[in-house]
């Protein structure tokens, strides 16, 4: 606790959270236009394809196909993709959750390069790492077609989860 209270305290901290809090809304807002969130998230879509990729080929998932490339399908977009040859129940929840793992990257930014950039009066460094940021962190969520991707999986995990749980509660209770 006394590492976020540290983080909270320091001057820099609420305008650079705010920065990075309206360039979020600002990247909501401009959804209504597919080629302008294609343009303004492309960061974040490359930070986000990256994740399923890295975590891909780490798990054995055989990444084949990488694109930043807006596609339309049917009444919606697919900003980028990933295709992988060896999707299974073990790997097919983690590539798919692989975003997620932006939201520490999005933190580890605010504190460690907006923070200083703010101390050292670097504002046009500090507004565009907030961008960046806010970029990630707009990036971080899994997409519908990540969760339907490994959907199987993510099953196998929860049910797995609800056992262990079961286990453990009633082991304790017995």
């Amino acid at each position: 606790m006394e590492y976020l209270r540290s983080y909270l305290s320091h001057s820099g901290f609420m305008p650079s959270a705010a920065l990075v809090l309206i360039f979020y809304a600002l990247l909501r807002g401009a959804r209504n236009s597919m080629w302008r969130i294609a343009l303004l998230s492309l960061p974040g879509t490359i930070a986000h394809e990256l994740a399923h990729f890295v975590v891909g080929a780490v798990l054995l998932a055989k990444p084949r196909g990488f694109s930043i490339w807006p596609t339309a399908q049917g009444h919606t977009w697919r900003l980028g993709s990933v295709s992988f040859g060896n999707i299974g129940l073990l790997n097919g929840a983690l590539v798919a959750l692989a975003p997620l793992l932006l939201l520490p990257i999005a933190w580890l930014c605010l504190v460690h390069v907006l923070l200083p950039l703010w101390n050292d009066n670097q504002w046009g460094w500090w507004l565009l790492a907030g961008y960046l940021t806010a970029t990630a962190l707009f990036a971080a969520l899994p997409s519908f077609q990540d969760i339907k991707l490994g959907g199987r999986s993510l099953l196998l995990y929860a049910a797995l989860g609800g056992f262990l749980w079961w286990a453990y509660s009633h082991s304790l209770i017995g």
